[in-house]
């Protein structure tokens, strides 16, 4: 076998070797390829000994209170069946609001039932999509795509 084919084989062989180990990852870890579970799912499927769960919902209207510290939260978010009170220290997102969709990463604590979450995405509500489609000011004076700003 000439030195040229062996390099072929051999990158091939990487190449097959990385995929493969991608797809172990993937699918082998626990959620496999899904970003998240509905708080139903998460309710259903997951115990306080799951770390590193991502969890979608909408933060639950009267739901937020925040502490003086500025950087702690706690509130209750739905998918509008089953309720999952929160609880999270970090930079809050201006776009977290009562109603938004957030995404929220991180362990159930079995004894409170509050999950506990280290990271917290907050989706940018509606009303700026509303806003665009019918061709006025977004709230907060932030302008739509094309636009300049404080445009009136």
């Amino acid at each position: 076998m000439d030195r040229r084919r062996l390099k072929f084989l051999l990158l091939g062989g990487g190449v097959l070797l990385a995929m493969g180990f991608l797809v172990w990852a993937g699918l082998g870890r626990e959620g496999g390829l899904a970003y998240f579970v509905t708080v139903s799912e998460f309710r259903k499927q997951h115990t306080a000994t799951s770390a590193g769960v991502r969890v979608n919902g909408k933060v639950a209207d009267g739901s937020i209170r925040r502490l003086p510290s500025g950087q702690d939260v706690s509130f209750v978010m739905t998918d509008g069946q089953t309720t999952l009170p929160v609880s999270y220290h970090g930079i809050i997102p201006d776009t977290f609001v009562e109603g938004a969709d957030v995404v929220v990463k991180g362990s159930l604590d079995a004894q409170s039932g509050t999950f506990h979450a280290d990271e917290l995405l907050a989706k940018c509500p509606s009303k700026y999509e509303a806003a665009a489609k019918e061709g006025q000011k977004p709230p907060h004076g932030d302008a739509p795509p094309g636009h300049a700003p404080n445009e009136s």
